[in-house]
């Protein structure tokens, strides 16, 4: 019998609470899949570690896990790991800027990188959750070179769920209302009846909901979301720089950038549940389910995208999984049908220039400020700390930001 050998770091956080249940019910890897689970966290949460290793055994979960693991040893946690779950970081601290936030987690994420190097399985896919999650996934990849880049991502999928959620709402509570030009449909839309939708770049307020080919099923038949919707302006792309930080109702871009904090400020902690759900759906679908033909949003390498996404950076973008067959287990590819608008590509461009500059700020903090080529760190070889303390429709090039490099290392990072 084979088991899959899982690694989750931060296990003592918020997420990996609301995590572990889905994994544990069969629901993340597929209750056929037996999975020795080890949960990774700092000394000074060695006690929440027993505890929570104590409530999944009080749980009596279903046979899904074949054992569980709760270490400060990262050693021990990484050794031939086939998933690693990035969920642990620095949290950002009052005052904190976000040029030093984002050295705090660049180091972490290098560590975890070099783990996996000498510890982990050569085939292992790693998933970064923790904040600068693009920043955080490319730093870990450069520090894991042996393995391959197809296999590093990060999550973009809960800010796509929340588009889907907001567009299900809206399109519902029209349906409902019997205001739109059709039949009323006697069961609400559900998830799976709608497609077409997409988060690009950043995953932070630069990130571009894209709902401009967003298509909902009716009635067994696809319809553009204006068949139901009609031309309402909530469907418009907003510029990243016009959100503003309330939450807002007015426009779906705006609502999907802002939920994190909306839900921040009024939780006074951040999404754990929602987080752990997308954790949960991004994997699943990466990783153990046949080709469908879905397009989801995924964080990965922009190595040979369509869309003109500069190389070398890890960015959202449209992707299709399901490619289960042998050593390819885990495969994925651009949605190349996707075309971006003017209006997108004129915000993708933006998003892209904060990812550069944060590529440059990182690896600047871990080669002791010397910075990086532009092209970021070689994929063949580790990042050592120095001694020394496009307008137009289609996928053809992207636009450039008009006003270039934006400096970033006073912009907040994004609340999951």
């Amino acid at each position: 019998m084979v088991v899959l050998q899982v690694v989750v770091t931060g296990g003592a956080g918020q997420i990996a609470y609301s995590l572990i249940p889905l994994i544990a019910r069969g629901l993340v890897f597929g209750p056929a899949t037996r999975v020795h689970l080890r949960l990774l966290d700092i000394p000074p949460a060695a006690q929440a570690l027993e505890a929570i290793v104590m409530e999944i055994q009080d749980s009596l979960f279903p046979t899904a896990l074949e054992g569980v693991l709760g270490t400060t040893d990262e050693v021990r946690a990484f050794e031939g790991a086939q998933v690693a779950i990035l969920l642990g970081g620095f949290p950002r601290k009052p005052g904190m800027e976000r040029g030093q936030l984002m050295a705090k987690n660049v180091g972490i994420m290098k560590r975890m990188g070099q783990l996996l190097e000498r510890h982990a399985s050569r085939d292992c896919k790693a998933l970064v959750v923790a904040n600068p999650a693009a920043t955080n996934c490319l730093v870990l990849a450069a520090n894991a070179p042996s393995l391959p880049r197809k296999n590093f991502s990060f999550l973009s999928r809960l800010d796509h769920e929340r588009m889907v959620g907001m567009l299900l709402e809206k399109a519902n509570s029209v349906l409902a209302a019997g205001t739109a030009s059709h039949a009323v449909r006697s069961e609400r839309l559900r998830p799976a009846d709608v497609r077409g939708l997409c988060i690009w770049g950043n995953h932070s307020d630069s990130q571009v909901p894209d709902a401009s080919s967003v298509e909902f099923c009716l009635n067994g038949n696809w319809v553009p979301a204006q068949t139901i919707l009609g031309d309402s302006p909530w469907l418009k792309l907003q510029d990243a720089n016009a959100v503003a930080g309330a939450g807002g109702g007015d426009y779906l871009s705006e609502a999907v950038r802002n939920r994190g904090a909306v839900i921040l400020a009024a939780r006074k902690l951040s999404s754990a549940m929602s987080a752990a759900n997308a954790t949960a759906a991004h994997l699943g679908d990466w990783l153990c389910s046949p080709p469908t033909g879905k397009t989801v949003s995924m964080g990965v390498f922009s190595d040979g995208n369509p869309f003109g996404v500069p190389e070398g950076l890890v960015c959202s973008f449209p992707v299709q999984c399901g490619d289960l067959s042998g050593a390819n287990r885990g495969g994925w590819n651009f949605d190349s049908d996707f075309r971006l608008t003017e209006d997108v590509s004129r915000q993708l461009a933006v998003s892209v220039a904060e990812l550069e500059e944060e590529r440059e700020m990182a690896f600047s903090i871990l080669n002791g400020g010397q910075s990086t080529p532009s092209e970021g760190p070689p994929s063949s070889a580790p990042v050592v700390v120095s001694t020394a303390t496009a307008n137009g429709t289609g996928n053809g090039t992207l636009g450039r930001a008009a006003n270039g490099a934006v400096n970033i290392s006073k912009k907040p990072i994004s609340s999951l």
